[in-house]
Parts: C-alpha cells; structure tokens; sequence
C-alpha cells in the first residue's frame, strides 16, 4: 500500500512541478482528482494498518484459546505420534463406568457397569425379572426366556 501513497505524492509533485494554474477548470479538476487520491490513498494505509493489528491481535486470541483447549481437555492427538495415538485410544472404554438403563417394561433404572455388558445377551431387570433388550437375544424366543424368569 506504501506504493500508492508514494506514487500519489509522486503525481503531486508533478502537478506542482507544471506550475498548474488553478483558475483554470481543467487544472483544477486535475487537482481535485489529485487531492481526492492522496485521501484515498491515506486511507488505505490506514485500512492496512489496521488490518495488521487485527491480525496481530487474532493471533494472540487464537493462541490464548489453544492454551485453553490444553488446560481443558490436555494434548489432543495432533501433538502425539503414532504410538502414542494408540496408547490413548484404549483409555475411551471406561471399564469401571456405569451405565444407566431404564427397563422397558416396568421403567425401573438400573446401573450395569460396561466391563459387564454381554453383547450377547440382554441385560435381566431385576425388579420384573424381564430382559431390557430382549431382541438381542439370538436363537431363543422371547416366551423361553419370559417363562424361566416367571417361575422365580
């Protein structure tokens, strides 16, 4: 931007430089044009300047942010390397890590903690006695396993 305030001075001293006479029309509409550029120009520094600040300043936020990021949730994966990665990866499944089921059938909420989870089978209500999914259950039917559990 430097260059179009320099080449607008340059224009100045030109005009200058031709003794233009300002009464007449056509000098002064150069002029005019002249004077109109310069501000033009200026503002355009100005709008540079200000740009660069700006930048200066988002790059200070997004810094600040990232510092955040690491103080909240620690390193993501991005910093580690590869054997790293996939050291981290085993650390999602929680073992000790309760979940919450509501039964479909009577709407009581049990805890089951995930390393107890048998994909296989369904977990058993032990208020109704009534599996929670008892679609899961493959090879039997549903009454089998409804007539075992109302015997007890």
């Amino acid at each position: 931007m430097s260059s179009i305030t320099d080449r607008t001075s340059y224009l100045r001293g030109l005009a200058q430089g031709l003794n233009l006479d300002k009464e007449k029309s056509e000098n002064r509409l150069m002029l005019e044009m002249l004077a109109v550029m310069d501000e033009m120009a200026q503002k355009l520094k100005d709008l540079e300047d200000d740009v660069d600040e700006l930048d200066e300043y988002v790059e200070s936020i997004d810094g600040d942010l990232g510092d955040i990021e690491d103080a909240l949730f620690g390193e993501d994966e991005e910093g580690l390397d590869e054997d790293e990665a996939d050291d981290e990866e085993p650390e999602e499944f929680d073992e000790d890590e309760e979940l919450s089921f509501d039964c479909p059938h009577c709407g009581k909420t049990i805890q089951i903690k995930a390393a107890d989870i048998d994909f296989d089978e369904s977990p058993i209500c032990p208020n109704c006695k009534k599996p929670f999914f008892p679609n899961v259950i493959e090879g039997e039917d549903g009454e089998d396993g409804e007539d075992g559990d109302d015997g007890k």
